[in-house]
């Protein structure tokens, strides 16, 4: 198995779609299509973001987000999705690993509990930051800061402006939705071995 990045296409905007209904769950109202919609159309394209995944002979395992920080000296890891089918089996934390190893790279856990995991990962300090989500951000080995203070800002994602989108262009929201609803649909079929 080998690490790979994602080349632009259908592929990679299913396992956009893939991540977003992962992490922020189908019952979290619009937040899994607003990220779906500013990922596939603002940060991918303007080189903001890339996808990288856990591969075995071009079948993906595990997949996640990297999102460069402000100066570019660095990414966060900003989602992290293994479908279900192949849950348990180590790939998150292969892919987790090979990143840390290569990529200077911080985590922003949504919960406490995950830090173990990350830590067990690659992610060797942890800060105490007041405007994380969990208060926390794990950082590997290679990433440059030593304290909070020293950290970038990671390129934002305008949820609002999305929204707002959305809410005055009704053929832009209708055209996001089916994409991110074809593209979960789709998404399982680059994980599963093809005869």
């Amino acid at each position: 198995m080998r690490m790979i990045e994602v080349a632009a296409g259908q592929r990679r905007d299913d396992c956009v779609a893939l991540l977003c209904a992962e992490v922020y769950g189908t019952s979290a109202g619009l937040t899994p299509l607003v990220r779906f919609a500013a990922i596939t159309s603002e940060l991918l394209p303007n080189h903001a973001a890339r996808v990288v995944a856990l591969a075995e002979e071009g079948v993906l395992k595990s997949v996640a987000l990297l999102i460069l920080e402000e100066q570019g000296r660095a990414a966060e890891l900003a989602l992290l999705a293994t479908p279900a089918a192949l849950r348990h089996q180590g790939y998150g934390t292969a892919l987790v690993q090979r990143i840390t190893a290569s990529t200077a790279l911080r985590v922003a856990p949504l919960q406490p509990e995950l830090e173990p995991f990350f830590s067990a990962a690659g992610f060797t300090r942890w800060l105490d930051v007041p405007s994380a989500d969990a208060g926390r951000v794990g950082l590997n080995a290679q990433h440059p800061a030593q304290s909070a203070a020293q950290l970038d800002e990671v390129i934002a994602i305008d949820d609002e402006r999305i929204v707002r989108t959305f809410k005055h262009d009704p053929a832009t929201f209708e055209r996001f939705k089916q994409q991110f609803v074809e593209g979960v649909a789709r998404a399982e079929r680059h994980f599963a071995v093809m005869h």
